[in-house]
């Protein structure tokens, strides 16, 4: 009973522990009900607004979303389930603290945490290498930008691997349950792209498990275990059927799936086509190689794109000396690698890269070797494009990687296994299961590596790094006196971080020195974890605090954030029901403001329909241009009409109001063509790119282009003009439409809608008809003559079912969980009961 008792107390201290640090760091969000001011949050504030206004009104439930792009699903925006996922009320009590802060941190504290103990690894060692993989600094630029599925299923990364682990130790229990769960609630919290490489992960240790099994020549465990393991990504998946299907489907449909066209670009490399995102797009934020000392070394390359600095710095002085008005800091674009732009640096932690490195000379369990080399491919795989060799290999033969894009995300796996082989290392010398003169000479080994690169780094930081980056005289042209400052401060950065990392790596050292000359081995155990603990904390947590900060968080609501302009005012006093608004006056298609208020012909996402965007690559941005150029120069209102003569798509797509500045009335395209029309001609083309030179030949308010692939679905020969017909639409909701028609010869109705083949029903007069695909991306009916209603419904059949499947498999599992667990602790009572 007393060690139940002094097992239960430990993990309690733990949790106390992680309760302090989440509550000291996020106080703001946690006691004052601050927000983080979160861009991605933001911009997802106003992707849907229709959907949850359908919600809250009249409780309807919609999977379509007409705000952004013209309509698209909201399955990955904002969408309102039927089917509930009981998995997660195992969440619930976590996630209420602080969903989109301090949470995915206390997550990621615990389940780590329980890899740790199921390692074996001693209490107070097992919280520092808890923090030390909570406190990552990617972690932290993640949460404070946004990406809150991505942070979730890192958190959960380490229970997966704990399960692993329990099934090779024969704990077939609770092997299957932790291994189980971890899975089930990775790909729940729907970062697929995470949950992709942690599965990549899962095969290096697994066949590494397998081979040191083979070479005990336990054949018949490595089936039972293999058996096992399958069975429980059985049970895991079928919880998440209905998310796995919407993200199959978005790879057939998004921009994650192959192109249409075969562009000129392709033809003239003699480039194979990507069977998923164009490779130059997916490769852009590539890790640099000599990046990847911001590992050890957290601002070697500069830090963030926008970092903070102080009135010591150089561009500070400079700037102030050319008469910039300044406060007490200056934001400045200090990071100068090749990535886009960067909100911060990849930094593990000095400490756990120098426990890394020892890790690996102290362990002698082989399977050290293949979770180093699973580490070393998964640095690999972040280059991306500055590691071709492999990566371009990979992009093209490697199921669904195509389908992914920014490489550096990659570096998770080894944010995850650094720490793991570092603490599993530490904890072997610290219980004394490694020879001590070994240890001795990996500890010099690990000092000098290690520590000798923050050395070099401090010392003479130009002889190993250039700190030019190629966009300073773009951002600073008018100023080329702040390049030279700019450079000077990231000198000085990374020599600073660099002297920085090195004494961390000294402290840590000199404790692991202390234990190892120390008589009281139990006393210097105690020492050391909780030194190493703290070392850890105050390394991790002064790198996050540049990243996120009480700063960051405001009692401004995230919707609070989209503020109506003249502009908004005048285009909302409209009453018709559906309409489109195209805003020049923003980055049209890197923005949610005007989808907030009004149906966008742009938006922001990043898996918007592959058709829609070759429709924005190949038409729409031709056609702004056009706007542009003619609005410099327009003297007169029937000049601004004129221009819009020459821009069929936005006509097609009903591009109403044109936002041109905020503060002023929008124009008023005359030439839109409404919600529906009737076509006097249709012209066949035998494919994509034919369909796409088409639109430049035709008014679409008088001839449709039409795939081949449609012809079955035309039941008119020939079409009569007939003036009187007319189609209305008379009422509007995301997921329903209906209009009015009358005819008195057979016509074909173009919809100025999007055409999604997965979910869109149409009827006529309540009777389901087909509708097809015409002008690149509208829907299309043929009416037969008279009178008639036609009606859309977005009822997506498959992901319905699915989502049933997902609803009960979840709540069987959940059942199945708890049952388990309850049985356990019972019978752990019992046991102790009967022992006392």
């Amino acid at each position: 009973m007393y060690s139940v008792i002094k097992k239960s107390l430990s993990h309690i201290v733990a949790t106390s522990v992680f309760l302090i640090l989440i509550s000291v760091y996020f106080a703001p969000s946690i006691f004052q009900k601050k927000t983080i001011q979160q861009a991605d949050m933001q911009k997802a504030a106003g992707m849907a607004t229709d959907v949850e206004e359908y919600y809250k009104k009249e409780g309807g439930i919609s999977a379509w979303s007409g705000m952004m792009f013209s309509g698209m699903p909201s399955y990955q925006t904002r969408f309102y389930n039927n089917f509930p996922n009981y998995l997660n009320y195992l969440e619930k009590p976590i996630k209420a603290i602080d969903y989109t802060g301090a949470s995915m941190i206390l997550t990621a504290l615990i389940c780590f945490y329980i890899l740790m103990c199921i390692m074996d690894i001693k209490h107070w060692l097992a919280i520092a290498g808890a923090i030390a993989f909570s406190f990552a600094s990617y972690n932290f630029i993640i949460i404070a930008v946004g990406h809150i599925t991505k942070m979730y299923v890192i958190a959960f990364m380490p229970l997966t691997i704990g399960g692993i682990k329990l099934l090779f130790r024969k704990n077939w229990l609770w092997g299957i349950v932790v291994f189980t769960l971890g899975i089930c609630l990775s790909v729940v919290n729907g970062h697929i792209q995470i949950t992709y490489y942690l599965f990549l992960f899962c095969i290096f240790l697994f066949v590494g498990l397998v081979v040191d099994k083979f070479r005990k020549k336990e054949y018949l465990f490595s089936v039972k275990a293999s058996g096992m393991i399958v069975l429980a990504i059985v049970f895991a998946i079928l919880p998440s059927m209905g998310s796995l299907y919407i993200n199959y489907e978005a790879s057939q449909e998004s921009t994650r799936g192959q192109s249409n066209l075969i562009t000129v670009k392709d033809k003239e490399e003699n480039r194979r086509q990507s069977p998923g995102l164009d490779i130059d797009y997916a490769f852009s934020w590539s890790y640099g190689r000599s990046e990847l000392l911001t590992l050890l070394i957290p601002r070697a390359y500069g830090g963030s794109s926008i970092e903070t600095l102080d009135k010591n710095s150089q561009f500070y002085k400079t700037y102030k000396a050319l008469g910039g008005k300044l406060g007490t800091t200056v934001k400045a674009p200090t990071y100068w690698g090749n990535q886009p732009f960067t909100a911060g640096p990849v930094y593990f932690g000095a400490i756990v890269c120098f426990l890394f490195v020892l890790g690996m000379c102290v362990i002698e369990n082989p399977i050290k070797w293949w979770i180093a080399s699973a580490s070393l491919f998964f640095i690999f795989l972040s280059l991306g494009k500055n590691f071709m060799l492999l990566n371009e290999f990979l992009f093209y033969h490697l199921p669904m990687y195509s389908k992914f894009r920014t490489p550096a995300m990659a570096l998770v796996i080894p944010g995850m296994t650094f720490p793991l082989i570092g603490f599993w290392g530490l904890s072997q010398i610290l219980n004394e299961k490694a020879d001590s003169k070994q240890i001795k000479k990996s500890l010099i080994k690990s000092f000098s590596v290690i520590g000798g690169i923050c050395l070099l780094i401090w010392i003479m930081p130009t002889v190993f790094l250039g700190f030019n980056s190629p966009t300073d005289e773009q951002f600073l042209s008018k100023y080329p006196q702040l390049i030279d400052a700019l450079i000077a401060d990231r000198c000085s950065l990374a020599s600073n971080d660099a002297l920085r990392s090195f004494v961390f790596i000294l402290l840590t050292s000199i404790l692991i020195f202390f234990f190892l000359q120390s008589k009281n081995k139990k006393a210097g155990l105690a020492i050391v974890s909780i030194g190493i603990l703290v070392l850890i904390t105050i390394d991790m947590w002064g790198i996050d605090r540049h990243y996120l900060n009480y700063k960051s968080f405001a009692s401004q609501k995230l919707a609070e954030s989209y503020k109506k302009t003249a502009s908004d005012e005048f285009i909302l006093r409209d009453t018709s029901l559906s309409y489109r608004v195209l805003n020049i006056s923003r980055d049209t298609f890197n923005e949610t403001n005007t989808s907030f208020f009004h149906k966008s012909i742009g938006g922001y996402h990043a898996a918007k329909l592959k058709r829609y965007q070759e429709l924005i690559d190949h038409r729409i941005i031709n056609e702004i241009n056009t706007i542009y150029s003619v609005f410099q120069t327009a003297t007169s209102f029937d000049e601004l009409q004129n221009v819009f003569k020459n821009t069929p798509t936005l006509n097609m797509l009903n591009a109403k109001y044109i936002i041109y500045h905020p503060d002023k009335e929008p124009l008023i395209n005359l030439q839109a063509n409404g919600n529906a029309w009737f076509v006097s001609k249709f012209v066949f083309v035998d494919n994509a790119n034919q369909e796409m030179k088409a639109l430049n030949n035709i008014n679409p308010q008088q001839t449709a282009i039409i795939n081949k692939d449609f012809t079955k679905s035309i039941k008119i020969k020939n079409i009569v003009p007939d003036s009187t017909s007319f189609i209305q639409l008379v009422e509007y909701k995301p997921n329903y439409l209906k209009y009015i028609s009358s005819t008195t010869f057979d016509q074909l109705a173009i919809f100025s809608e999007i055409y999604y083949k997965n979910g869109w029903k149409s009827f006529i007069d309540q009777k389901p008809v087909e509708h097809f695909r015409a002008d690149w991306t509208l829907r299309a009916m043929c009416l037969p003559a008279g009178r008639h209603i036609v009606e859309f419904r977005f009822e997506p059949d498959k992901y319905n079912l699915f989502a049933q499947i997902s609803s009960i498999a979840s709540l069987i599992i959940l059942l199945g969980f708890v049952g388990i667990l309850i049985f356990q602790l019972g019978k752990s009572f019992r046991f102790a009961m009967i022992k006392k």
